[in-house]
């Protein structure tokens, strides 16, 4: 009887411990993601958290992981500072080319950058790199749609093997690494740190 007791208890505890997060109606408990005040102070502690990263690499990284999840991955760019977006730009480039070639770059949601990718890679200091954009975006001889429905019907309307050739001598330029994309991204934001917020 003596242990059953304790049992019991202990039981009643974690049963009470379990259900009071669950919201139930009126009466829910309220998360912090209900108090927009809590959110953005979770979000400076996070940022906080990355200017305290020594590692470059891992700085970029974190920064780059930040800065996506503040333009809401890509749903909210409008809410990015200009050197916010400027990083934003540099690294879905990197990330799509790495991942599939400057191509996948077009044709996917980064492509909606293409404009603008020159002038990214210019104001990080990268000019091997936005040479090598401009090559890729000269290959298509024309302005690359902003609209995504529009690039592609544009990319399969021009696509052939002279624009595929050229796009990989970009790809093989872009692997070749003739700029530390990373060092440069690093010193950017450390530059421009009052617009990273």
């Amino acid at each position: 009887m003596k242990i059953i007791i304790p049992l019991v208890l202990v039981f009643a505890l974690i049963l009470c411990l379990a259900g009071c997060g669950k919201k139930r109606g009126k009466e829910a408990l309220h998360s912090t993601d209900d108090f927009p005040a809590t959110k953005d102070a979770q979000e400076n502690a996070g940022l906080e958290h990355i200017w305290s990263i020594t590692d470059k690499s891992d700085f970029v990284i974190a920064m780059s992981e930040y800065i996506t999840k503040k333009a809401q991955y890509g749903k909210n760019v409008a809410a990015l500072s200009e050197a916010e977006r400027v990083f934003y730009i540099t690294q879905i480039l990197e990330m799509e080319v790495n991942n599939g070639g400057i191509i996948q770059f077009f044709d996917n949601f980064g492509g909606n950058f293409s404009n603008e990718l020159v002038s990214a890679f210019t104001a990080i200091g990268a000019h091997k790199t936005a040479a090598i954009c401009q090559k890729a975006i000269d290959a298509f001889g024309r302005d690359i749609p902003v609209d995504w429905e529009e690039r592609r019907e544009m990319l399969d309307e021009l696509e052939s093997d002279e624009i595929i050739e050229i796009l990989e001598e970009c790809d093989s330029a872009f692997f070749a690494y003739e700029e530390d994309l990373n060092e440069l991204n690093y010193n950017f934001v450390m530059n421009n740190k009052e617009q990273f917020t």
